[in-house]
């Protein structure tokens, strides 16, 4: 394959000693072996075809090739601490040196082929590529890729660029990860061609962000990667402070030259700056570049030997402007700090890396684009700031550790999320009930028996949300359900003693509550309807024969659920998407147990209670004939699942906020985990194991504060 001249297929050709003779009569014979294609080969070189295509697209996106490629300059670390030989250099086949720790020109981004020419040139062709944020990485890997790939010849391994932040080294063999990998982002490969690949040494990993993965998976993965046979070539990044905490505590890479991004100086960016805009434009840039070189120490030149400040700045005075001029970056009456110059920029993140325009085609052998890309993403900067803004002033006031997905409803006051919940519960039994009435009796009686059902839902499932949440400090986390009697090493066990009495209190206390309310609505209904204040009292002893039988049904069941259920270990839980689907299936599992498992005690303990209550109380005879009885614990069964999922399960409560109410109100778009998976891919989020970070508390802060003037 030669540059990004796409593949055709396989072909068919001449190989091997050819011979030609002439024979009688002058007759020519030519003698010659027919080679057939080597499956593996074309498989490898359509693949390399894909993945440039690929990178091609993004380098071009993100500006960084070409011109607009900031000369970040990396070195090799000279002090021996993040490698397995004292003096890398000594390694065969290592980078050469021009002096001591010095990458020479084959280290500067700007100059990505020589890069790549010094990295195949590695005797063990194993490199890490460690920075600090912002500083290129994830850059300096992509055109590595692309160089790479430009010079791919048969028999080499395909360089495909992997983010690593979706595995998980306790539960996963990075190999099975690899392959999962590979069959998600190129779905047109089969199993049986990604095993083939990849056993044959014909994948190249470049595996971005180590320090994606949660702190405590770091040196296992570590350990994992060096499992990989000697000789396989592999390529990672990580912030330098996270590869440091991690070497503590397991193994170097072994066998890997590791380069590390040098800071850019005031200089630099004012070249860069000048040598990037075209001829027609370069008096714009002088007055800028100018400044940097006479200040090399005032906040826009500190600011601005960030690459990722230096590449806002080009990105958002790239357009001619009277109103915007990129002098006034170094006007300190302006923007008197580092801090003031990068917020100043950090504006124009969004636009930046939201263009503005229609979406490019899908491209062959690639995954299809997300619901968010296809149906809601108009590209308007001021909508995404908007989410984006809300999403880091609820980090703010929440200081948690991330973004997520089961704690979206927290950005709700606790009042309105209360009754949020509640009213979610109350409707539903409302027009459960109602429909159900107004089959038997018509549409007046079924307005009643909704709200006789419904207004003690809403109490009671809005108390029960309050009262979890203030006994946890926190939403409710995600959960699994127990297949197995005896767990495996490893996994997560079941919930503890004091975990399952608590959710039998919390059961005891809805079903008495919810009881006692249902019997009082059911009193004060037929008192509306006949007019006879006597049927108080009937409604009195009904409460407390339906706060007894939900009680002692509700606690039987809460055990049951809760010993059935486990938590899931959120630091080593797989990325946010597949532990949604986890606790979506645990839900709807533990559903299907609930259903019967309580329909059934509520039949039991209607008998129990009647018996022993003696079928009265205070002169009041309870009967309950099979119909009625059957047609009770139906829809009280139906109501409190339903009541339950809102109130007391991560998956109910992602569906009641993130999915219904914060998009109702313009605070998130409606496929939110598809947004926030958008903003992880163009860099403006981080992935932590299973929850999602700001890439720079400098962005969260400036996104935060930027939301709070809006709101005002």
């Amino acid at each position: 394959m030669t540059g990004a001249e796409p593949n055709t297929g396989p072909t068919y050709g001449f190989h091997g000693p050819t011979a030609i003779s002439c024979g009688p009569n002058s007759v020519q014979n030519n003698y010659f072996a027919l080679r057939f294609p080597d499956q593996v080969e074309t498989q490898a070189q359509r693949l390399g075809d894909v993945v440039l295509a690929q990178w091609l697209r993004e380098s071009a996106l993100r500006g960084v090739r070409g011109a607009e490629s900031i000369p970040v300059r990396w070195r090799e670390r000279p002090d021996g601490r993040f490698g397995d030989h004292p003096d890398p250099s000594a390694l065969p086949g290592a980078l050469p040196v021009a002096g001591p720790g010095a990458v020479p020109v084959a280290g500067n981004a700007a100059d990505p082929g020589a890069f790549a020419d010094a990295f195949l040139r590695l005797g063990q062709r194993r490199l890490v590529v460690l920075g600090g944020p912002g500083s290129g990485k994830s850059t300096m890997a992509v055109l590595l890729v692309v160089e790479l790939l430009r010079r791919m010849r048969e028999g080499d391994p395909v360089p495909v660029l992997l983010p690593l932040a979706s595995w998980r080294p306790r539960v996963e063999h990075l190999e099975a990860w690899l392959e999962r990998q590979l069959l998600r982002e190129y779905p047109y490969l089969s199993a049986g061609t990604v095993r083939l690949l990849r056993q044959g040494g014909r994948i190249l990993p470049v595996l971005d962000g180590l320090d994606e993965l949660p702190a405590d998976e770091r040196p296992l993965a570590l350990e994992w990667l060096n499992t990989l046979e000697v000789g396989n070539p592999l390529v990672l990044t990580c912030r330098t402070e996270d590869y440091a905490a991690a070497v503590d505590r397991a193994e170097v890479l072994r066998s890997a030259t590791v380069v590390e991004a040098e800071p850019l100086t005031a200089g630099e960016a004012s070249a860069y700056l000048l040598g990037s805009a075209t001829p027609q434009h370069q008096e714009r840039w002088r007055p800028l570049a100018a400044a940097l070189t006479a200040d090399p120490d005032g906040p826009a030149a500190r600011a601005l030997t960030v690459p990722l400040m230096l590449w806002l700045c080009r990105t958002a005075y790239r357009r001619p402007d009277p109103g915007r001029r990129p002098e006034e970056l170094a006007e300190r009456w302006r923007l008197p700090t580092p801090e003031a110059v990068e917020g100043h920029l950090l504006d124009s993140l969004v636009p930046s890396v939201y263009p503005v325009g229609p979406l490019p085609p899908p491209q062959p052998g690639r995954r299809a684009a997300g619901r968010w890309s296809r149906e809601e993403r108009n590209r308007d900067p001021e909508r995404v700031s908007r989410w984006l803004g809300f999403l880091a002033r609820h980090l703010e006031r929440r200081r948690g550790p991330g973004l997520a997905w089961w704690e979206l409803g927290t950005s709700v006051r606790p009042v309105p999320r209360v009754l949020l919940v509640g009213l979610a519960a109350g409707v539903f039994v409302t027009l459960l009930n109602g429909a159900v009435s107004w089959l038997e009796h018509g549409f007046a009686v079924a307005m009643l028996d909704g709200l006789i059902n419904g207004i003690p839902a809403a109490v009671t499932f809005g108390l029960l949300h309050g009262i979890g949440f203030a006994s946890r400090g926190a939403a409710p986390e995600p959960s699994r359900v127990r297949i197995r009697l005896r767990e495996r090493a490893g996994q997560a066990r079941a919930r503890s003693g004091r975990e399952i009495l608590a959710r039998a209190g919390a059961a005891l206390v809805a079903g008495l509550v919810g009881g006692a309310a249902l019997g009082l609505m059911e009193g004060v209904g037929n008192v509306m309807r006949s007019g006879n204040v006597s049927y108080l009292k009937a409604g009195l002893v009904a409460a407390v024969y339906y706060g007894l039988i939900f009680a002692l049904s509700g606690v039987s069941t809460a055990v049951l659920i809760a010993w059935l259920e486990a938590p899931v270990t959120i630091a080593s839980a797989p990325e946010p998407r597949d532990l949604l689907g986890l606790n979506r299936r645990a839900v709807l599992l533990l559903g299907l147990v609930y259903v019967p498992v309580f329909g059934c005690l509520v039949s039991v303990g209607r008998l129990l209670v009647i018996g022993l209550l003696h079928h009265g109380l205070w002169g009041v005879r309870m009967v309950w004939d099979d119909e009625t009885a059957v047609r009770a614990g139906v829809l009280s069964t139906l109501g409190i699942g339903i009541g339950a999922l809102f109130s007391l399960s991560a998956w109910g409560q992602w569906i009641l906020f993130a999915r219904f109410w914060l998009p109702l109100t313009g605070r998130l778009p409606r496929a939110t985990l598809t947004f926030l998976e958008e903003a992880h891919g163009r860099g403006v989020l981080r992935k932590d194991g299973a929850v999602y970070r700001f890439r720079h508390d400098r962005l969260q802060q400036h996104l935060a504060r930027s939301a709070g003037r809006r709101r005002h």
